[in-house]
């Protein structure tokens, strides 16, 4: 009896359903799957909506920390200081992410284009002040955004963002002739925003919250034009990353009607979380990142690459950014 139900079910969506094969569901596969296991579209979606959310748990603190990365380890005192030394600008960075959990789920929700990778896009304003009196420097970085389309970074995916971050840095080095500047320094980013991808039959969102707080040592030295340098950083982060997902339209009333003829009750549409309770300081995430400025009186121009290096061979976890400011 459970075979011929099975059978009956699987008929019956094929023929209810027989325009919808383009868009990537397979609705005569899934009466069969529903027969076996009744929460079959649940255990499909949810692990790959909650790979991604782990995903974003180690990615948006390494994006953040692109945002304010300064060529020189440490600018100069604000005061006493003539001029005092201060800048500030504008940085782009593309994170690489792992979405292949994300991928899974949007095809069995029908939304085309997720592809397995993806370059997350961060833009930031910030602004750095030398010290006053001791050998530090100051800076804070902040951006909101509307909705963006992000297709021409990897994936078919609308998002939005908010950060705002800032660090000190206390040079061991002040650099001169000779010698280098050496800083060391510590940060906080926070970061909250979301990410989307929906079709005419279904949708998934994915919201995360991220607090962020790292440790640095930076290297570097201005030769002429060029400032190159090299630095460690240590981040530890508390999340709260949540999503939720739906079948839309024809596309949920035949699934229903799949678990109907089968005698079964099938949810389209659920949620899940990631999320930690504190700062995990057992699983520290080490990044290593590298550069050069190009300076042109009181311009420079930055180009830096960044990479996480316990994450980098499993999640291909790296960045790339792009700054270019006024200072004196």
């Amino acid at each position: 009896m459970k075979i011929l139900k099975t059978l009956a079910a699987s008929s019956a969506v094929f023929f209810m359903s027989a325009g919808a094969f383009a868009a990537g569901l397979d609705f005569t596969t899934l009466g069969a799957k529903l027969a076996e296991n009744p929460n079959y579209i649940a255990d499909t979606i949810n692990p790959g909506l909650g790979d991604f959310a782990e995903q974003l748990a180690i990615s948006i603190p390494q994006a953040a920390t692109q945002q304010n990365v300064w060529a020189d380890a440490y600018i100069g005192k604000s005061f006493p200081s003539v001029p005092p030394h201060f800048g500030g600008g504008v940085n782009m960075a593309l994170t690489h992410i792992d979405t292949s959990g994300l991928a899974e789920a949007a095809s069995a929700l029908g939304i085309d284009n997720i592809e397995d990778s993806y370059y997350f896009p961060c833009f930031t304003a910030d602004l750095r002040v030398g010290g006053v009196l001791l050998p530090f420097d100051v800076d804070i970085a902040v951006m909101k955004t509307g909705t963006i389309d992000t297709s021409v970074f990897g994936s078919d995916l609308s998002v939005d963002f908010f950060t705002i971050g800032a660090d000190v840095r206390y040079a061991l080095l002040e650099g001169g002739l000779i010698f280098p500047k050496l800083s060391v320094g510590a940060g906080y980013f926070y970061n909250q925003g979301t990410f989307g991808a929906s079709s005419d039959n279904g949708s998934a969102t994915i919201d995360y919250k991220v607090h962020t707080l790292y440790g640095q040592v930076q290297v570097s030295k201005s030769f002429l034009l060029f400032t190159p340098f090299l630095g460690l950083r240590g981040l530890v982060s508390k999340y709260d990353n949540t999503y939720d997902w739906e079948y839309k339209g024809s596309y949920a009333s035949q699934i229903e009607a799949a678990a109907s003829l089968l005698g079964k009750t099938v949810e389209t549409k659920g949620s899940g979380s990631y999320k930690s309770d504190a700062f995990d300081f057992g699983g520290i995430q080490p990044q290593v990142f590298a550069g050069v400025g190009v300076n042109f009186l009181v311009l420079q121009a930055t180009l830096s690459v960044s990479a996480d290096l316990r994450n980098l061979g499993d999640s291909g976890l790296w960045s790339g950014a792009f700054s270019f400011r006024a200072k004196l």
